[in-house]
């Protein structure tokens, strides 16, 4: 087996990576205006924001450390106050700027839009309001698709937004839920696309950010959020004090109750993942 390379910020991809890891996360305020209860963020509803000087300082160190893609993250991005000028300041430092958003400041991302490169939408059933023709849009949007068997009880009615979101031009990616908390631990199983796996050839698996991922037949990726390839790997952020970190501090973690089917479910897909792990 040949070595991995590391990049210059330290991240080792796995070979399976299709995703370029030069990637940093802006988490510009803690606070946020809803409440997801698959949130990975433990100070989320704290009322911190970045000051431009410290999105400036921590630019520069995230250009010295090689990275190119720029995440406004949180919380919820749109609430900063100052968000619109923290994108041109990133774009004009050559990054190329994505941000994850529940949309709920659809005037803010309007302002934001054709300034950052992408902004993506934290779906779930019942949003409806993020379906939106490309056309309309500057900047390009896509879908990410929270996917539980609470939501989506079959492939079909998954599938039906999925079809609804490409019929509209947008970018689609599925996600299941990381068990970082207690709710996503619960529900981070998907019977029907997490069983793929155990059924199509090896050489049909990929890494997405880490995770064991593959693309369904219309080309969209389905990321297994439970299915880390890469134990241990680092994922760079900066909290809105200006600090550098090399991990996420997932939240609630330590409040998680074993829960024996899940576990069973788990091992089931233990040796697959083992193998994956070592290539």
């Amino acid at each position: 087996m040949q070595p991995r390379k590391k990049l210059k910020c330290g991240i080792v991809p796995h070979p399976l990576e299709n995703e370029d890891l030069r990637q940093i996360y802006f988490l510009i305020t803690y606070a946020c205006n809803k409440a997801c209860p698959y949130c990975i963020e433990p100070n989320v509803h704290s009322k911190k924001f970045m000051t431009e000087k410290a999105f400036v300082d921590a630019m520069h160190i995230a250009k010295e450390l090689d990275f190119k893609m720029l995440y406004l993250h949180g919380g919820e991005p749109t609430v900063h106050p100052d968000v619109v000028n923290l994108a041109k300041l990133a774009k004009e430092q050559g990054f190329q700027v994505n941000m994850f958003t529940n949309g709920i400041r659809m005037d803010v991302l309007r302002e934001l839009d054709g300034i950052v490169d992408e902004i993506r939408f934290s779906y779930e059933p019942g949003l409806e309001f993020m379906l939106m023709p490309q056309s309309e849009w500057k900047s390009r949007i896509k879908l990410y698709i929270m996917a539980t068997m609470e939501n989506y009880q079959t492939e079909g009615r998954l599938m039906s937004v999925v079809n609804s979101a490409l019929n509209l031009g947008m970018g689609v990616k599925v996600r299941t839920l990381n068990p970082s908390n207690p709710y996503a631990y619960l529900h981070q199983f998907v019977p029907y696309l997490h069983n793929k796996l155990l059924t199509m050839p090896e050489q049909d698996i990929i890494c997405d950010g880490n995770k064991a991922s593959y693309k369904m037949k219309n080309g969209v990726i389905v990321r297994l959020g439970n299915m880390q390839l890469n134990p241990g790997h680092l994922k760079f952020s900066v909290d809105p004090d200006g600090i550098l970190h090399s991990r996420f501090n997932h939240s609630d973690k330590d409040k998680i109750i074993p829960n024996h089917e899940i576990e069973a479910q788990m091992m089931l897909f233990q040796p697959l993942i083992d193998r994956l792990r070592r290539i």
